[in-house]
């Protein structure tokens, strides 16, 4: 019962949240055809895989990006659960913002692989894709049956995975400001007991 009411809730959620990004192999984002005929394109912080006539499957950089944040979580992971059962320890602020700074970096990774997805498409068919939802290219796309199809149907979608990558960045975030407000709180109230002590001395 001791270590449960020693342990940071926020922090521990954060550590169960990292450890889920880490092991799901998921897309964050997909685009797809209306049928199965057309294309796909998956993209995560680990790995960018497109299905596709004239598009390569991945990108170069995939190969050392995705294993690299992969292992970036695990360790936050490891981390955030060392800072949840020692929330008194010295170095707990260190590996907290060396956590935060990690879960950022997965964003960052995932930005490079969309990134990727959308050039490959703007330099293959000379159009961007859709953020989220159903839209029409306006284009003329091979599909995998290496038929044409005009203005295809597309649908476009980010998943659950890219969402709690948030949810861990807040709660890192906000026991960051809960922290800096209660020290600064504490601050304020050892300089008004200093200066009761000092008002005293002066008189007398």
């Amino acid at each position: 019962m001791d270590i449960l009411k020693r342990t940071d809730p926020f922090i521990l959620t954060s550590a169960v949240v990292a450890l889920v990004l880490a092991a799901s192999s998921d897309p964050w984002w997909t685009l797809s055809g209306a049928g199965n005929n057309l294309l796909t394109i998956k993209v995560s912080p680990f790995y960018f895989d497109a299905n596709a006539i004239g598009f390569s499957s991945t990108v170069p950089f995939a190969g050392f990006l995705g294993p690299f944040t992969r292992i970036l979580l695990i360790l936050t992971f490891v981390a955030l659960g060392m800072v949840a059962l020692n929330p008194t320890a010295w170095w707990r602020e260190i590996t907290v913002y060396f956590s935060l700074s990690a879960l950022i970096e997965v964003y960052l990774s995932f930005l490079l692989m969309y990134h990727s997805a959308e050039t490959a498409l703007l330099g293959g068919y000379g159009v961007v894709p859709p953020y989220s939802g159903a839209a029409y290219l306006p284009t003329t796309i091979v599909g995998l049956d290496f038929n044409n199809y005009l203005r295809p149907l597309v649908t476009a979608g980010f998943a659950l995975p890219f969402y709690l990558g948030f949810i861990a960045i807040g709660l890192v975030g906000s026991r960051l400001i809960v922290d800096n407000m209660r020290r600064n709180k504490d601050a304020h109230e050892h300089r008004g007991v200093a200066a009761v002590f000092t008002s005293d001395d002066d008189d007398t």
